[in-house]
C-alpha cells in the first residue's frame, strides 16, 4: 500500500507545490499509475481522468483538506498545477473564515497505511464545518432595476452602455433600438416535427403532459443484433438500443418541390425535412412562400453529415450522391426553391448548431443583411455510428432516460428532430402586422478555449457568455422564469451547467427561487444539431401557454449541484407560470457543442399592441367570405381539407373569420386542385368542408376545379388583362362572389387584396 499524504490542517505558509505534490498522490492512486507518470501541466484528460473517476478523486481531495470543492473543478482547473493552486486559495479563504479543526490527525488515523476505498463518502463531522467555493469578498447585488431606480449610486460590475432602455420599454418590447443594443428580433413563424409528434401541438402536449418520447431502434434503422450489446460498450458496439424516433423520416413528395424521384432517393433525409419544415414555416407566419422570391431571406441551419451515404456506396459516389449529401446544399435547398437571396449557411458547431444558427440569424437581421431569416436545425440517425461513437465516448444511457439534474444521471438518448423559426425585425414585423409569437431580447455566442480536453465544458466560458448576452441586450434575470437548459443528463455536464448559471445570474440579482430549471431532452432525447431549435420552441409555446412543462425523470437532484438560496430549481410537474407586475415572461435557453462553441437566447412574450381599428364591413352581419384551399394533388386536396376541419372543430370559438379567410387568400400559393367555400360564419364553413370530403357537390356555396382541365377556357379570361378587369370589377360590383369563386378554382388567378 501506499503512504497516505498527510492533510493540511492550515494553509498557512505552505507553497503551491505542497498541494500539487499531495493532490498528484492522490490522483496516481485514482488512477493506478506511478506519480513520476503525472505531470503537472498536463491536461487531466490526457492523464486517463473521466467523469467518474474525477468525481471520485475530489471527494478524496475534499476529505484530506476539508474542503467542499465541486467535482466540476478540474474542468475550471484542468492541471495539477492550475488546481494546486486552486485548493490553496481557497483553503487560505477557509482559514482566514474562522479555521478548521485539526485534519491532519483525523486523516492520519483515518487511513494509516491501507489503500483508501475508490469512492468514500465524506465525512459528517467534517460537512458541517465545510465552506462552499465562494469569492474571497462578498458583493452587492444589484439588478438592473435597482440601476434605473437609482441612477446616481456607483454601478455594479455590469455597467450599462449609453442609450439602455428603460424598464417600461424593456418589458415593452419596443420596436425603437437604442444606441448600443442589438434591435430586437421577432419569431412569427415556427413549424416542426419531433419523437411521437408531427407538429407543433403534438410536440406541446408531450411536453405539457410529461409524456417519455423515446423508443427502442426498429430493424428499419439499424440492426440491433449486429451493433448493440449490453453492458459496458465494446469496440464497434452501442450499449444504448434507445432512440427519439422521427416517424415517417423517410416519406416525401419530390415533385411537390421540383425534384426527381432519383435525386430525391439520394438525398439524406435531412435534406428533405428541413426543406419540409421551412415550407411550413412560412405558411404558418402567413406568408405564401413563392412571394418571397428575390428578397433578402436568410437561411441559417445547424446540421451535420450523418451516415446516410453509407448505405450504398454506388450512390454515394454518383452526382446525385454529391449533393445529396452535403450540408452546404441541404441549406441551399430551400433558397433554390424559392429564389432566396440572402445569407445561407449550414452551420456545424456539434449539439449547439441550431441555436447557434438562431443567433447568426438574429445578427444578419440587425446589421440589416437579411430582412428575414429561417433558422433552425436538423438531425437524422440514418444508421448506428452516432450511437457506437457516443457509446465508446462513454455519453449514453444505458436505461434509454435521460436524467437531467437527477442523481441517476447517467449520459443522453439519441433524439431525432427539426425545427425551424422564421424571424424579422421586431419593428418590420409591427409595421407589416405580422403574428408575433414572442421577442428574441438577447443572443451570443462563445468558445470554451482551452479546457480540460478538446470536448470538455468550461463554466467559467458559459457563465461569461450569459453575462455578455444580459449586459449587452439590457436584459435582466430577475425577469427571467424560465431557463431551458442543454441539460444533457451526464453526471458532471448538468452540474458544470448549473454553476455558470448561478454565478452569471449573481452578478445581476439577489432573489431566490423564482426561476424554472427544464430540459426537453428528458423527454425527446438530445436532437444534437437540432438541440437547440427544440429548446427553443419549447420556451416560446411555454410563452404563449402561460404554463411551466415539468422536466421528467427528475427524483433527486444531483450531489454535485447546489440549488439553496440560488434563483433557480427543477421544475418537475406543469406549473401555471405567473409573472410579476407588469413584467412580461421571458425565457432563456442555452446550447453547448462539445466543440466548446456556446450559445444563449432570451427571448419574452410580445407586449400585443392596440387593435387597429376594423375596416368599415363591406356588408352587414351577413358578409360573406370566400375561404379557397388548393393542393398539387386530389389527394392532398382532401387532407388540406380534412386539416381545416380539425383546425376548426378544435378552435372554432376563437377564429376570427375574416382573418382566416385572408390568410388563406394572401398567405398561400394557389396550385392545380381547387376548393372554395362562400360562408358567413365557422359554422358553414365547418358543414361546406364536411360536405365536401363526403363528395356532396350539390351544396351551394362549394366550388371545386383543375385548373389544368380548365386551362384553355380561362386563358382567354387571363390574356386579356383588360376583359380579366372589367369582369372582376363588375362582378365585385355586384357581389357575385360565387363567381369570382367559380373562376379561380378553374384557374382564374385573382388579386385578393382588391
Amino acid at each position: 500500500p501506499m503512504a497516505a499524504p498527510a492533510a493540511c490542517a492550515s494553509a498557512a505558509g505552505k507553497a503551491p507545490a505542497h498541494y500539487v505534490a499531495t493532490i498528484r498522490q492522490l490522483l496516481a492512486r485514482e488512477l493506478h499509475l506511478a506519480e513520476d507518470d503525472l505531470d503537472e501541466n498536463t491536461q487531466f484528460t490526457d492523464l486517463g481522468l473521466d467523469s467518474i473517476t474525477g468525481v471520485t478523486w475530489m471527494r478524496r481531495v475534499n476529505e484530506t483538506y476539508g474542503l467542499a470543492l465541486d467535482a466540476t473543478s478540474i474542468y475550471s482547473h484542468p492541471t495539477l498545477n492550475k488546481l494546486g493552486r486552486h485548493v490553496k486559495e481557497v483553503a487560505e479563504r477557509r482559514d482566514i473564515a474562522g479555521g478548521m479543526p485539526d485534519l491532519a490527525e483525523l486523516e492520519t488515523k483515518k487511513l494509516g497505511n491501507r489503500e483508501p476505498a475508490r469512492a468514500p463518502a465524506a465525512a459528517p463531522s467534517l460537512r458541517q464545518h465545510q465552506p462552499v467555493e465562494t469569492p474571497a469578498l462578498p458583493r452587492e447585488l444589484v439588478s438592473w432595476r435597482a440601476l434605473e431606480q437609482t441612477p446616481g449610486e456607483p454601478p455594479p460590475r455590469a455597467v450599462p452602455e449609453p442609450g439602455a432602455q428603460s424598464g417600461s420599454d424593456r418589458r415593452s418590447g419596443a420596436a425603437t433600438a437604442e444606441v448600443g443594443a442589438p434591435p430586437p428580433i421577432a419569431v412569427i413563424g415556427m413549424a416542426g416535427q419531433f419523437p411521437m409528434a408531427a407538429d407543433l401541438d403534438a410536440y406541446w402536449r408531450n411536453i405539457a403532459q410529461g409524456r417519455h418520447c423515446i423508443s427502442e431502434v426498429p430493424p428499419s434503422r439499424w440492426d440491433l443484433q449486429a451493433w448493440f450489446q449490453e453492458g459496458e460498450p465494446t469496440e464497434s458496439k452501442s450499449n444504448s438500443k434507445w432512440l427519439g424516433l422521427l416517424d415517417g423520416h423517410d416519406c416525401f413528395d419530390p415533385l411537390f418541390f421540383n425534384i426527381s424521384p432519383a435525386e430525391a432517393k439520394a438525398m439524406d433525409p435531412q435534406q428533405r425535412l428541413f426543406l419540409q419544415a421551412c415550407w411550413h414555416g412560412i405558411e404558418h407566419a402567413g406568408y405564401n412562400p413563392k412571394s418571397l422570391a428575390g428578397g433578402r431571406c436568410g437561411v441559417f441551419v445547424g446540421a451535420a453529415a450523418n451516415d446516410y451515404g453509407l448505405l450504398s456506396r454506388k450512390v454515394q459516389l454518383s452526382a446525385h450522391g454529391f449533393t445529396g449529401n452535403a450540408t452546404s446544399i441541404l441549406a441551399a435547398r430551400i433558397a433554390y426553391f424559392l429564389d432566396l437571396r440572402g445569407p445561407c449557411l449550414a452551420i456545424d458547431t456539434a449539439c449547439s448548431s441550431s441555436l447557434v444558427a438562431i443567433a447568426t440569424a438574429c445578427d444578419s437581421l440587425a446589421s440589416g443583411a437579411s430582412e428575414l431569416a429561417l433558422a433552425g436545425g436538423v438531425y437524422v440517425g440514418a444508421g448506428p455510428a452516432m450511437h457506437i461513437m457516443t457509446a465508446q465516448s462513454g455519453m449514453l444511457s444505458a436505461d434509454g432516460k435521460c436524467h437531467t439534474f437527477d442523481q441517476q444521471a447517467n449520459g443522453f438518448v439519441p433524439g431525432e428532430a427539426v425545427g425551424v423559426v422564421v424571424l424579422k425585425r421586431l419593428s418590420d414585423a409591427q409595421r407589416d402586422g405580422d403574428i408575433i409569437h414572442a421577442v428574441i431580447r438577447g443572443w451570443g455566442v462563445n468558445q470554451d478555449g482551452r479546457t480540460n480536453g478538446i470536448t470538455a465544458p468550461n463554466p467559467q466560458s458559459q457563465a461569461q457568455l450569459l453575462k455578455d448576452v444580459y449586459r449587452r441586450h439590457r436584459i435582466d434575470p430577475a425577469d427571467i422564469g424560465l431557463v431551458e437548459a442543454h441539460g444533457t443528463g451526464t453526471p458532471l455536464g448538468d452540474p458544470i451547467e448549473v454553476e455558470g448559471l448561478k454565478k452569471s445570474f449573481s452578478a445581476f440579482t439577489g432573489k431566490s427561487g423564482y426561476c424554472a430549471l427544464g430540459s426537453v431532452k428528458s423527454n425527446i432525447g438530445h436532437c444534437l444539431t437540432a438541440a437547440g431549435v427544440t429548446s427553443f420552441i419549447k420556451a416560446v409555446l411555454a410563452l404563449q401557454h402561460k404554463q411551466l412543462p415539468p422536466t421528467i425523470h427528475f427524483q433527486r437532484l444531483n450531489e454535485h449541484i447546489k440549488l439553496d438560496g440560488s434563483p433557480f430549481y427543477v421544475n418537475d410537474r406543469l406549473r401555471e407560470w405567473t409573472s410579476e407586475g407588469s413584467a412580461h415572461r421571458h425565457a432563456a435557453i442555452s446550447s453547448f457543442g462539445y466543440s466548446g462553441t456556446n450559445a444563449h437566447v432570451v427571448v419574452a412574450e410580445h407586449a400585443a399592441q392596440l387593435p387597429v381599428a376594423a375596416p368599415a364591413p363591406l356588408a352587414d352581419a351577413a358578409t360573406v367570405f370566400l375561404i379557397p384551399l388548393s393542393a398539387k394533388t386530389g389527394g392532398q386536396l382532401v387532407r388540406r381539407a380534412h386539416d381545416l376541419l380539425s383546425f376548426i372543430r378544435r378552435d372554432g370559438c376563437a377564429i376570427d373569420l375574416a382573418r382566416l379567410a385572408y390568410t388563406l387568400q394572401v398567405g398561400r400559393e394557389a396550385m392545380d386542385e381547387r376548393l372554395g367555400l362562400l360562408a358567413t360564419s365557422i359554422e358553414e364553413v365547418d358543414a361546406g368542408l364536411q360536405a365536401w370530403i363526403e363528395g356532396r357537390r350539390d351544396v351551394p356555396g362549394i366550388f371545386d376545379g383543375h385548373v389544368r382541365l380548365n386551362r384553355e377556357g380561362i386563358s382567354v379570361i387571363s390574356q386579356d388583362d383588360e376583359l380579366k378587369e372589367t369582369i372582376v370589377d363588375n362582378w365585385i360590383a355586384q357581389r357575385k362572389f360565387g363567381q369570382l369563386l367559380k373562376l379561380w378554382a378553374k384557374g382564374l388567378e385573382l388579386d385578393w387584396n382588391r
